[in-house]
C-alpha cells in the first residue's frame, strides 16, 4: 500500500508540470484510468512446453501528455507519460487433496511511447496508433485462492535473481523489474474533452528470474489488453 501512495503521488506531481507546460500551449495534458486484462507467455525453452494461465483482470491510472506533430498536413500526436498498471496472471493448480486458482498481480509504473494518427473527416474522430512502452516493477501482491476447501494465501511480490530468493519467505518472484514492450492502440473522441482508447500491448523483453545473473531455459513475457476513458484539461 505504500508503494502505491508513492507511485500515485509521483504521478500527480507529475502532471502539475506536465500542466504548467500545456498553459503555455506546447502539450495537451489528460488523465486516463480503464481496466485491463494481462497473462504471460510462458515456456520452457529447452523441451518447447507453454505452461498455461488465464488472463487476470487490473486496472490501470495514468496522466498523459498529447504532443503534436506535424507530418505532410496530417493530423499526428505524439502520445507519452506515465502511469500506474497491473499486470500478471492466473493459474489453475491443484495436487492430490485440493485445488484452487494462483492469481499474481505485479504493479508497474509504465512510460508508454505512441504515434497517433487521427483518421481524416470533418472531426477527427477516430484514431489508431502504435509504439512501444518501458515499465518498472514496483512491488504486487500474489493471492493463492482454494476451491475444494475453504481458505486462501497471499503474500507481496519480489523481483530478485533466483540466487537471493529467500526460501523461507511468502514472496513471489516475478522475475526482473524492468519491462519492453509494443503498443497497438484506437480509439474514439466522444468530445474535446474525453476519449475512449483500447490498447494491445505485448512484452519483447524475457522477463524470467536470472539465477546467478544469468538466463536460465524459462521465458516469460508479459502481454495484455486494454480499456481507458481519458480525460484532455483544456
Amino acid at each position: 500500500m505504500k508503494t502505491i501512495k508513492q507511485s500515485l503521488c509521483f504521478l500527480v506531481c507529475s502532471v502539475c508540470c506536465l500542466y504548467g507546460l500545456s498553459a503555455r500551449g506546447q502539450v495537451t495534458v489528460s488523465m486516463r484510468a480503464g481496466f485491463n486484462a494481462s497473462k504471460v507467455v510462458w515456456k520452457e525453452t529447452r523441451n518447447g512446453a507453454a505452461i498455461k494461465n488465464k488472463f487476470n483482470p487490473g486496472y490501470q491510472l495514468g496522466l498523459l501528455t498529447h504532443i503534436p506533430l506535424s507530418l505532410n498536413q496530417h493530423a499526428i500526436t505524439l502520445q507519452t507519460g506515465l502511469q500506474f498498471s497491473t499486470k500478471g496472471y492466473r493459474q489453475d493448480y491443484g495436487d492430490e487433496t485440493r485445488y484452487g486458482v494462483l492469481c499474481v498481480t505485479p504493479w508497474y509504473i509504465e512510460l508508454p511511447l505512441n504515434l497517433i494518427y487521427y483518421l481524416p473527416g470533418d472531426i477527427e474522430r477516430f484514431f489508431i496508433g502504435a509504439g512501444g512502452y518501458f515499465a518498472w516493477g514496483v512491488g504486487g501482491r500474489w493471492t493463492q485462492q482454494y476451491k475444494s476447501a475453504w481458505g486462501w494465501n497471499t503474500g507481496a511480490i519480489e523481483y530478485t535473481d533466483l540466487s537471493n530468493q529467500d526460501p523461507d519467505d511468502d514472496k513471489f518472484n516475478y522475475g526482473r523489474r524492468a519491462d519492453l514492450g509494443v503498443n497497438l492502440l484506437a480509439g474514439v473522441n466522444i468530445s474535446p474533452s474525453i476519449y475512449m482508447q483500447l490498447n494491445g500491448q505485448v512484452g519483447l523483453r524475457n522477463i524470467a528470474p536470472l539465477e546467478n545473473k544469468k538466463l536460465t531455459s524459462e521465458e516469460f513475457r508479459n502481454m495484455g489488453l486494454s480499456f481507458a476513458v481519458g480525460y484532455n484539461f483544456q
